[in-house]
């Protein structure tokens, strides 16, 4: 019984421990060196407009910023002919190579774009980095209804030294 019970205490006692390690975000190795390398810098993409049907699509794109292994930022959507389907909502790029590597070689970013409206589902989200002389973007927004299609300009803005 005594033996049981001291079992039952150190099984509590561990998972208490735990408790604290459920919440955090674990990081390879790989995505800690990638997010370092950015060292204070961002990502930063020009405000853009695709059609769909007769109507024009806006999309502003906040600066995108690495956090725990992910560029983060905000979007909003407008549709100025239909203003019940505009948004505004979070964008999680998981991030994969380093800033060096995707500012020469560019990439394909996965990940999804979170609307702040109530009873939604994330959107995938897939964004294209050329980085030709033009340094161009191709963004495509998979919604329920359909796939938004934006094409812009994007920029690796470096951190100043000493700020």
């Amino acid at each position: 019984m005594t033996r049981r019970l001291l079992c039952l205490l150190a099984a509590s006692l561990a998972s208490i421990s735990l408790i604290p390690l459920l919440g955090q975000v674990v990081l390879t190795p790989l995505q800690i060196a990638n997010q370092a390398s950015w060292d204070g810098s961002f990502f930063r993409i020009e405000d853009t407009k695709s059609r769909v049907s007769i109507a024009s699509v806006k999309l502003s794109v906040s600066d995108l910023m690495p956090e725990d292994g992910n560029l983060v930022g905000e979007y909003t959507i407008q549709v100025p002919l239909m203003s019940s389907k505009n948004d505004k909502g979070k964008i999680v790029l998981p991030l994969d190579c380093s800033m060096d590597e995707l500012g020469a070689k560019g990439g394909t970013l996965r990940g999804k774009a979170i609307s702040y409206k109530e009873g939604t589902t994330p959107n995938l989200i897939v964004c294209e980095i050329i980085p030709d002389k033009d340094q161009k973007i191709l963004l495509e927004i998979t919604t329920d209804d359909r796939t938004l299609k934006f094409k812009s300009k994007y920029s690796i803005v470096e951190a100043t030294k000493g700020s």
